[in-house]
């Protein structure tokens, strides 16, 4: 039962933190990588000239836990973790290789909400760990 148990927490943690997405690599069509996903990042408030989440950034103050070259980012907001591009909001940078950014001087009223980032990365090959059910595996570094 104990076994059993585990088994299933193992494989809810694993699917949360892990998802196969088409990755817009290949001309002739997606390919399809699993990706394994950081925790969240939110290095700034839109309290100046916006709200920047840039990766370059990220990684000098989280060193080792931002992959080189990210397939995907999510990207919400800190207090509803509503999908920044369903805040009706302009973003001056929002794609995998930057990151993201949202300036105050692009919005029509208000200012830029407080948005986080997670980044996903290819996830690395997963290795038995010498218990059933037990694998391990994250993003690559």
């Amino acid at each position: 039962m104990i076994k059993l148990l585990s088994v299933a927490i193992f494989g809810a943690l694993f699917l949360e933190s892990h998802q196969w997405i088409p990755v817009p690599e290949d001309p002739e069509g997606p390919v399809v990588k699993l990706v394994c996903w950081t925790d969240w990042f939110d290095r700034d408030n839109p309290s100046g000239s916006g709200d920047w989440e840039l990766l370059n950034n990220l990684r000098k103050e989280n060193p080792g836990k931002i992959c080189e070259y990210p397939l995907s980012i999510e990207v919400v907001t800190t207090d509803t973790m509503t999908p920044a591009i369903s805040t009706g909001q302009t973003f001056y940078i929002f794609n995998r290789a930057k990151g993201f950014v949202c300036r105050n001087k692009d919005q029509s009223k208000d200012m830029c909400r407080d948005y986080k980032i997670r980044v996903g990365c290819p996830c690395r090959p997963v290795e038995p760990c010498g218990v059933v059910g037990c694998t391990r595996a994250g993003p690559t570094h």
